[in-house]
């Protein structure tokens, strides 16, 4: 059995791919309106998944029963029902869930298709700090949270992801496991964790630009680039004894060919024809985000490139509260209301089907209709690293781009400037030669992993933790007892800045005082009164 993994993320859990989620209840089965007005059918399934043994308070877990099998499986999980008193009241409650959800996991039917993982994905919030009543206890349910996962990880067969919504609670958990390399990230080589650290590096300095390409959206169920010419080839009818023919065509004339199938095939005026850009989207269009758009999500960069059409990254940004304009279909309103943070789409959108760039004739229309968008791709391969995860680097667009910015840089024989780093799922050492000196390229092999694909989603949750450099949690109101006693004694003299007389109010440096406590995650509206 492989070794289970634990991810860490900012999202929404009802936006994530996954098999198994932990959605909280109590023993009288109540059931918070966030969950319910999200999850058709939640407070029924509860109704009828759990028996006297939960209500009564003696087993912890239960999963649904009859629960539709497109959707990820709820598991329903009590706090106790006058609320959390204490952090060690919620360990035997996420061990229950954990094995509650390995054992449902292990009795459904696994979907063969290139999208299915590995290992299966069970997923928990923040579990007993909302209506639970362990809101006060933040920092220590956090410690208790994680440190229960990590016990029970060996036995489970499968991975977990604690999917978070504040910040405070982010940089927390990334700080303890940044703190114990054992515990956390077994599942890499040390070349990969000393990769990944050297990455997190450019990405606080903000220089870091991830790439998207299609492999980032398959794993949430999103086609291949030749899954989606063998969907809209299925789709236009096109004669199977063309196939094998059609298939040594390349990638850009088989979808002329397509678009010209589609457009040549009659219509009627009941039901007109749509265009072919609309046909592309119904085939991309995906609803929940897999671990590595999330993962991505949480990067500290302002700017980001895909030549995706899907909207996975879009969603998954906005869910980690790192909204972005998305260029060029946003107007400058957009772009400012996000912090100035972006993504741009080089080949269009599901969101404007007619902006999609897939036939030989859309990529020649790029060239004379896209220099704007080029010249950015161009600025920030000059003045920042790109990471290019998912990506064949088979683009003839992106070949022109680095060829042009290549031409521009100046030319030095003993130090080549890499442009970016590659992530692969495999060692390709013809595509390296090919690159030599403009890319840099990691291997995703890894015996002990399993497979590259999932040895890529430990290796960006490694990249996020180690470019997570916020202590928000440090000041914030409920997280006091997540500290150690050293941690507290400095946050104790911290908050005495704040206690300073009123007559040091006039200087200069009490604004940058109070910007470095609200760094920390001092807030004006607790009361810190008693620590102090």
């Amino acid at each position: 059995m492989l070794e289970s993994h634990l991810f860490v993320t900012m999202g929404n859990i009802q936006n994530l791919r996954c098999d198994c989620w932990l959605a909280p209840t109590d023993e009288d089965l109540n059931i918070e309106p966030g969950w319910t007005g999200s999850v058709a059918g939640l407070s029924e399934a509860a109704r009828l998944s759990t028996g006297p043994s939960f209500r009564a308070g003696k087993s912890f877990a239960a999963a649904a029963l009859n629960w539709p099998e497109t959707d990820p499986l709820p598991v329903f999980t009590s706090v106790p029902v006058k609320g959390v008193q204490s952090a060690d009241e919620l360990r035997p409650r996420i061990s229950a869930f954990l094995r509650e959800a390995a054992r449902a996991v292990s009795a459904m039917p696994r979907r063969e298709t290139a999208q299915t993982r590995v290992v299966p994905l069970l997923a928990l919030p923040f579990f007993g700090t909302a209506a639970g009543g362990g809101d006060l206890q933040r920092g220590e349910i956090m410690r208790a949270i994680l440190g229960t996962i990590v016990r029970e990880l060996p036995t489970l067969g499968c991975d977990v992801v604690l999917v978070l919504r504040d910040e405070a609670a982010f940089a927390l958990a990334q700080d303890i496991r940044r703190t114990n390399v054992t515990n956390y990230w077994s599942q890499l080589s040390e070349e990969h964790l000393d990769q990944a650290k050297s990455l997190a590096q450019k990405a606080k300095k903000g220089r870091l630009v991830p790439f998207l390409g299609s492999g980032v959206s398959v794993t949430a169920g999103a086609p291949s680039w030749e899954g989606l010419l063998d969907n809209l080839a299925e789709s236009v009818g096109l004669d199977p004894r063309m196939a094998e023919q059609f298939r040594k065509l390349s990638p850009l004339d088989q979808a002329n060919i397509l678009q010209s199938l589609y457009e040549s095939a009659p219509s009627s005026a009941e039901k007109p024809k749509e265009p072919f850009g609309s046909l592309v989207s119904a085939f991309v269009r995906v609803e929940r985000y897999g671990l590595a758009p999330t993962l991505l999500a949480n990067l500290p960069s302002d700017g980001a490139i895909t030549l995706n059409y899907d909207s996975l990254f879009e969603r998954a940004s906005a869910d980690a509260g790192r909204s972005r304009a998305v260029i060029p279909q946003d107007s400058m309103n957009t772009y400012a209301d996000t912090d100035s943070r972006w993504l741009l789409k080089l080949h269009g959108s599901v969101s404007q089907p007619d902006s999609i760039v897939l036939t030989r004739d859309d990529y020649l229309g790029f060239n004379a209709n896209r220099e704007a968008l080029s010249a950015l791709v161009k600025a920030h391969l000059m003045t920042h690293h790109l990471l290019f995860v998912g990506f064949g680097l088979k683009d003839d667009h992106f070949h022109e781009i680095v060829h042009d910015v290549r031409r521009a840089m100046p030319h030095d024989p003993g130090r080549p400037a890499s442009l970016g780093t590659v992530l692969t799922l495999n060692t390709d050492p013809l595509q390296e030669l090919a690159w030599k000196d403009k890319l840099t390229f990691i291997s995703m092999e890894h015996p002990m992993s399993g497979d590259s694909a999932r040895t890529l989603e430990i290796f960006l949750d490694a990249l996020t933790c180690y470019s997570t450099a916020s202590h928000f949690y440090f000041l914030a109101p409920k997280y006091e007892m997540g500290l150690n006693a050293k941690e507290r004694q400095l946050r104790r003299e911290i908050l005495k800045l704040k206690t300073l007389p009123a007559a040091v109010g006039d200087s200069s440096v009490v604004g940058v005082i109070d910007e470095m406590l609200r760094t920390l995650g001092w807030s004006e509206n607790a009361s810190y009164q008693e620590e102090i």
